[in-house]
C-alpha cells in the first residue's frame, strides 16, 4: 500500500499517454498492493521462525550471522549443501527434495556474499513449506510468486529487523561495518533498509533512499531519526517470541537429571507436556498432589528410574 502513493502521480502521467491507461492503471495498483502483501506476509513469517530460535539459543543481536540459524536448520533437518557451476551462471541455485532427503546446491563461481544469498533463499523455498520438490534460482523465474517469496526469506534471515536496529540505532556501527558482519553485498543492505523503513513510512521512499545513501557516505543523523520513531515497534514484535519451554528446560534436565514446577510453572499445564514427550524421547513427566499442594517434574529416564524421579519430588512437596 505504501508504494501506491510516491509512484501515483508519476504513473498517472505516463499511463495517461497510453490508449488503455485506465487497463493500465488498475492492473499496475493490483500488482503493487499484492507485493507490499507478500513482502509483510513473509517477512512476518519468517522472523516468527528466525527470531524463535535467536530467543531459545541466547543469540547476541550484536553478532548475529545468519549462519548460526543456517547450520541450526541444516543439522535439525539433515539438509546435504553442494556447490554446482554451470555455463554463464544460468541456474544461481537449486533445491531438491525426494525420497533421498533434502539438498541445495550453490553456483561456487559466484561471490560468498551471492553464495549465501542463494543458500538463504533455497532455506526460504523449505522452511515457508513452497509445493513442490525441485526449484531453481535463475535469471528468468525472478518474478514468479515462489522466488519473490524465497527472496524475501532470504532477506529477512541475512539482516533481521532487530540486528538492524542493534547495530544502527544503539551500537552506531558505519554501513561497511554491518555490510562485512552480516556477509552481505552492498546493494542487498541498501534494499533491505529500503523495504523495512518502506513499511514504516508509507510514502517516503525519496527521503529514506536520501538517509541511506547519507549513511552508506558516514552520516547516520537521518537514519537514526527514522530508526527512532519505529525502534518500539521492532523491539516489541521481538520480545514476542519467548524462549520456548522445552529449550527452558532442556539443559537443566541435562545438567541435574531432574526439575520441577517449582523452577518451571509452566510444568502445571497438562498441554506442556505434551511438548516435552514429543520433542525429548528421554524425558518423563509428572504431577503429584498432596493436601492441596501439588508439584509436576520432569526426569531424564536414563539418569533417574521413575522411583528416584518420585521420591525427590514428594521432598520437594514436603519442603514447600
Amino acid at each position: 500500500m505504501y508504494r501506491i502513493k510516491w509512484v501515483f502521480v508519476h504513473f498517472i502521467l505516463y499511463a495517461q499517454t497510453k490508449p488503455n491507461w485506465f487497463s493500465l492503471v488498475r492492473s499496475y495498483f493490483e500488482e503493487v498492493l499484492t507485493l507490499d502483501e507478500l513482502y509483510t506476509r513473509i517477512s512476518k513469517s519468517t522472523k516468527h521462525v528466525l527470531y524463535q530460535y535467536m530467543k531459545d539459543n541466547d543469540i547476541s543481536l550484536l553478532n548475529y550471522n545468519f549462519n548460526y540459524f543456517f547450520q541450526y536448520c541444516i543439522q535439525k533437518y539433515q539438509i546435504q549443501v553442494i556447490s554446482h557451476h554451470f555455463s554463464n551462471h544460468k541456474i544461481e541455485g537449486l533445491t531438491v527434495i525426494d525420497e533421498l532427503g533434502i539438498s541445495f546446491s550453490y553456483e561456487k563461481d559466484n561471490p560468498i556474499v551471492k553464495q549465501n544469498f542463494t543458500l538463504c533463499h533455497e532455506l526460504g523455498h523449505f522452511i515457508l513449506e513452497h509445493e513442490g520438490n525441485y526449484f531453481a534460482e535463475s535469471i528468468d523465474n525472478q518474478e514468479s510468486l515462489l522466488e519473490r517469496e524465497a527472496n524475501i526469506f532470504s532477506a529477512v534471515v541475512l539482516m533481521p529487523d532487530i540486528v538492524l536496529l542493534s547495530k544502527i540505532y544503539y551500537s552506531c556501527d558505519t554501513f561497511q561495518h554491518i555490510q562485512n558482519s552480516l556477509d552481505v553485498s552492498k546493494q542487498a543492505l541498501f534494499f533491505r533498509l529500503l523495504d523495512l523503513l518502506r513499511e514504516y513510512y508509507p510514502g517516503k521512499e525519496n527521503t529514506i533512499k536520501q538517509a541511506i545513501d547519507a549513511y552508506i557516505n558516514g552520516q547516520n543523523a537521518t537514519l537514526l531519526l527514522l530508526f527512532h520513531s519505529i525502534k518500539e515497534h521492532i523491539i516489541k514484535e521481538f520480545n514476542n517470541n519467548q524462549t520456548s519451554l522445552i529449550n527452558k528446560i532442556e539443559p537443566a534436565v541435562s545438567k541435574r537429571g531432574f526439575v520441577t514446577s517449582q523452577e518451571y510453572p509452566e510444568l502445571l499445564n497438562l498441554e506442556n507436556w505434551k511438548t516435552i514427550k514429543a520433542c525429548c524421547d528421554n524425558l518423563k513427566v509428572w504431577l503429584i498432589y498432596d493436601k492441596g499442594k501439588s508439584i509436576a517434574y520432569v526426569w531424564d529416564k536414563n539418569k533417574l528410574t521413575d522411583k528416584e524421579a518420585k521420591q525427590k519430588a514428594e521432598l520437594k512437596l514436603l519442603l514447600m
